[in-house]
């Protein structure tokens, strides 16, 4: 799902530099800056990450005291 939104976040991007560029500029923006939103949300999140990580070293750490 994320790359499905990735792909359209980045023909959003392009559609709104091409409209800012041949047509109406506001317009042209507003449509690059959604299509930047949703890329970016296609982004991994790394907040769980840190958390399975920090969970991974406690066991790590209990481990090596037994």
């Amino acid at each position: 799902m994320k790359l499905l939104i990735g792909l359209f976040g980045y023909v959003l991007l392009m559609l709104g530099v091409i409209l800012a560029l041949h047509h109406d500029f506001i317009i042209g923006v507003l449509i690059c800056f959604s299509g930047l939103v949703m890329f970016w949300g296609m982004l991994p999140q790394y907040q769980d990450q840190n958390e399975r990580l920090r969970r991974y070293e406690r066991q790590h750490q209990q481990w090596l005291r037994k």
